[in-house]
C-alpha cells in the first residue's frame, strides 16, 4: 500500500495562483517587505551587487505532506471515552498536543500513548500507526502556528520512544513508518534551526530515513530526503555537504525521465554552487533546469517564481562577476599589506 512517490513534486498550474512577477520586481518587493518588518530600519532599496545575489539565492524546500490528517484525527477521537473527549478537544485548541497524546492512555482499546510505550496496548499495530500519523499532523500544525518548540518536543519524544512503540508492527510496515518519522524530524530541523539540540541530530535523521527509503526501493522519496537534508545543511552553512547530498539525488535520477524533481535538483545545485562562488558551475546548472522546465507541463506560479528569481540572481551575478573579482582581489592585497604579508 506504500509505494514510491511520483517524481512530479511541484504542483501544476491551475491558472488560479497569483501571477508571476518579473524577478527583479519580486525580489525588490520581498526585500522591502523584510526591511519594513524591522521597525528600527527605514525601508531602503538594497544595493544590487554579487554579495546581494549570493545572499538572496536559496534552495527550494520540498515539504512533507501530512497524509489524511482529518481521517486519523476522527479515528482517534472515536477511540476516546466520552468523559475524555471534551478535555482532548480543549487541549487541542490550546495547542497542547503532548497532553492530547497523554489522554490516549484512557482509549477504549487500551493505552495508545506512544510517548509512554511501556504502558502501550499490545497487538494493535494499525491504531499505533494512526496515532503516530496524527502526531506528524500535529507537528505540522505547530510549525504553522509558530509553535516550533512544541513541534521539536513532540517529534523528539516520538523518535526516542520509537523502537518500543513500533514493536508490534510488521517489519516492512515498521521500516516505512520509521523512515517517515525520521524524515519528519529532519523537516522540523529546517523550520526550527535555532534548536541546536535537534539540528545537531539532523545528519543522523537523514542517514536513518534515506537508508530505509533505499531499502524499500523508493528512489524518489530518497531523492526528496537528500534535497531536504541539503537545505538543512545549507541553512547551517555546510555548503559543500549540501551540494554533495543534492548531487546524490541527481545521480539517483540519472536514468529517470524528465520530472519536476529533476528540475529542483538542478535548481538547488545552482544555488549551492553560487554560494560557494563557483560561478561557471552555477550558470551551467541554471541552464539545465531552465531547459528542463521547457519540457515540463506548466508548473504552479509560486514555484516558478522562485526558479525565475534564482535564474535572474545568478545571471545578474555573472554580469557583475569581473568587477566583483577585481574588488575582492584589491581587498585581499590590502589585507595582506595591512598584516605585513
Amino acid at each position: 500500500q506504500f509505494k514510491n512517490i511520483s517524481p512530479d513534486v511541484v504542483p501544476l498550474s491551475t491558472g488560479t495562483s497569483p501571477r508571476r512577477m518579473p524577478p527583479h520586481e519580486h525580489i525588490l518587493q520581498q526585500e522591502m517587505a523584510q526591511s519594513r518588518a524591522d521597525p528600527s530600519d527605514k525601508p531602503k532599496k538594497p544595493k544590487l551587487d554579487v554579495p546581494f545575489c549570493i545572499k538572496r539565492s536559496k534552495p527550494i524546500w520540498l515539504p512533507i505532506k501530512a497524509h489524511r490528517f482529518a481521517a486519523y484525527r476522527a479515528k482517534v477521537l472515536q477511540l476516546l471515552p466520552q468523559r475524555c473527549l471534551q478535555q482532548y478537544i480543549d487541549f487541542e485548541k490550546q495547542g497542547q498536543y503532548a497532553a492530547c497524546i497523554a489522554l490516549l492512555e484512557s482509549a477504549t482499546p487500551g493505552s495508545l500513548n506512544v510517548l509512554r510505550p511501556a504502558t502501550l496496548v499490545n497487538n494493535k499495530p494499525l491504531l499505533i500507526e494512526t496515532v503516530l500519523q496524527l502526531i506528524v499532523g500535529y507537528s505540522g500544525l505547530c510549525l504553522k502556528n509558530n509553535q516550533g518548540p512544541v513541534a521539536v518536543k513532540l517529534i523528539t519524544q516520538v523518535i526516542d520512544n520509537m523502537s518500543l512503540s513500533l514493536r508490534d508492527l510488521h517489519p516492512g510496515h515498521r521500516t516505512v513508518l520509521e523512515a517517515y518519522l525520521y524524515d519528519t524530524a529532519l523537516s522540523i530541523c529546517y523550520y526550527v534551526p535555532q534548536d541546536i539540540g535537534l539540528t545537531d541530530r539532523s545528519e543522523a535523521f537523514f542517514q536513518q530515513a534515506s537508508e530505509r527509503y533505499l531499502r524499500l526501493n523508493h528512489p524518489n522519496r530518497y531523492c526528496k530526503c537528500c534535497l531536504r537534508a541539503a537545505a538543512v545543511l545549507h541553512g547551517q552553512g555546510h555548503l559543500s555537504e549540501a551540494e554533495y547530498y543534492t548531487q546524490q539525488a541527481l545521480n539517483k535520477l540519472s536514468d529517470a525521465p524528465v520530472s519536476s524533481l529533476l528540475a529542483v535538483c538542478y535548481h538547488n545545485l545552482a544555488v549551492h554552487t553560487i554560494v560557494q562562488k563557483r560561478l561557471a558551475d552555477s550558470v551551467a546548472h541554471v541552464r539545465s533546469y531552465v531547459a528542463l522546465l521547457r519540457q515540463l507541463p506548466k508548473l504552479t506560479n509560486s514555484w516558478m517564481q522562485q526558479m525565475d528569481d534564482s535564474q535572474w540572481l545568478i545571471l545578474k551575478a555573472q554580469e557583475m562577476w569581473p568587477q566583483y573579482q577585481q574588488q575582492e582581489g584589491m581587498r585581499e592585497s590590502q589585507a595582506q599589506t595591512k598584516f605585513g604579508h
